[in-house]
């Protein structure tokens, strides 16, 4: 069996799309960070109610819109990679 089985193919770009909608629907989509003039209310080194401080908290956020950014985008490389597979199928 090659590469150039359309139903392989096809099954491929459609797992693959899959994957990419359920990450996209998950993370998100990639959204630009329109914030402008956030102001800080507290400063660095006030205590959380968790315990942490404000800078330990701001280093949490900062990790997790980063995680999320990069599988979002992932999820949709993988949505556009499934299409190429899907269009590879129907021009072999």
């Amino acid at each position: 069996m090659t590469l150039t089985c359309p139903p392989i193919l096809n099954s491929i770009g459609l797992g693959l799309g899959m994957i990419g909608v359920v990450m996209i629907f998950v993370y998100g989509p990639p959204q630009p960070n329109l914030d402008e003039g956030v102001k800080r209310i507290v400063m660095p080194a006030t205590k959380m109610p968790d315990g942490r401080t404000a800078a330990e908290h701001d280093a949490d956020v900062i990790r997790l819109r980063g995680r999320h950014s990069i599988m979002s985008k992932t999820g949709l490389a993988l949505v556009f990679v499934g299409f190429a597979f899907q269009l590879w199928a129907v021009w072999v």
